[in-house]
């Protein structure tokens, strides 16, 4: 069995962030997508390889279970390997969906082996790259000893923060097997990152039943601006001046809801983390978080000649020294 480097086929270093990955592989999707690339079996072959690593790198789980291994193999890509000297009972699954399909048949034995199958379709419904969308076309079930395609469609959808706080309707461009069309997609309040929204009747059609499957939207909440979202809590820097710091002051701080006065205690230093009880995410369970500021001392860019004069006189004055 081959050995995939999930992270060099993307092209982004072991502690890419989430944001990372996704970028690279819309990048890279665009690129090498089938519909952009006509007749052009080394495309194809590349996409399938670009949209099975992320599979893997942009879901949690299945991330750490890969870096798992990849601290115990350290292998090259490409690599040959033996999966039973790692409890794995080997067994070659081939692949059995035909060229036109980028289901989990069409991945490579490596991904089934370790991850036992994909989990839907990605954001290139989304994308708009033109054409019959593949994304309809993929892994197959079996339904009372008939093979049909998968009727339901899985795509994951990026949101900012305040959009997932508030909730509203967004618009997305969606490629159907009938062509290109827009839908309205209401956002409930307060959802986290993976929560999925379901569109009845917006998935594949079924070819033996006729009826259309669902289409499941699965959320990724990206930061917003300065606010940085783990789990309920918000993390937000606080940058202050040094007399503030050194002095102590009230400043005005903006959370998701409004504009709060915050008391900077005098004497504190960078690093250092206020909490704001109650001001974090809200989910919509009414699960409810903090917000933690943490503070940054920063100087003017450009000092005038009369506060050089006063940094002159505090150098003068001040005995304090500082650990180096």
């Amino acid at each position: 069995m081959k050995y995939k480097n999930y992270y060099e086929v993307l092209g982004v270093s072991k502690d890419a962030t989430k944001e990372e990955i996704r970028k690279a592989y819309k990048n890279l999707a665009k690129k090498h997508h089938p519909d952009l690339n006509k007749n052009s079996s080394a495309s194809e072959t590349r996409f399938k390889e670009i949209s099975e690593a992320y599979e893997v790198l942009k879901d949690p789980e299945k991330r750490r279970k890969y870096d798992e291994l990849q601290r115990s193999a350290k292998f090259q890509h490409g690599t040959d390997f033996d999966p039973r000297e790692y409890g794995y009972n080997y067994q070659t699954t081939g692949s059995r969906g035909g060229a036109s399909g980028f289901g989990s048949d069409e991945f490579s034995d490596f991904f089934n082996m370790f991850f036992g199958g994909r989990g839907g379709g990605s954001d290139d419904i989304f994308a708009g790259f033109g054409g019959n969308n593949r994304s309809y076309q993929g892994s197959s079930r079996s339904t009372g000893g008939v093979t049909s395609p998968n009727a339901d469609i899985e795509a994951e959808m990026e949101i900012d923060l305040l959009e997932a706080y508030r909730g509203g309707e967004k618009q997305v461009r969606l490629n159907t097997e009938s062509g290109e069309k827009t839908l309205k997609i209401k956002i409930p309040k307060g959802v986290t990152d993976g929560n999925k929204i379901k569109l009845k009747g917006q998935g594949r059609i079924d070819p033996y039943t006729g009826k259309k499957g669902d289409l499941y939207i699965k959320l990724s909440i990206k930061n917003h601006r300065d606010l940085t979202l783990e789990g309920v809590d918000l993390y937000k820097d606080l940058k202050v001046t040094p007399w503030e710091a050194a002095l102590g002051a009230k400043v005005s701080v903006t959370t998701l809801e409004e504009n709060v006065n915050v008391k900077v205690p005098g004497g504190i230093e960078s690093g250092k983390k206020l909490k704001l009880k109650g001001k974090g995410y809200k989910r919509g369970n009414g699960d409810r978080g903090d917000l933690y500021l943490t503070v940054t001392i920063v100087n003017p860019p450009n000092l005038s000649e009369k506060e050089k004069e006063l940094y002159q006189k505090l150098q003068e004055e001040s005995k304090f020294i500082p650990n180096r």
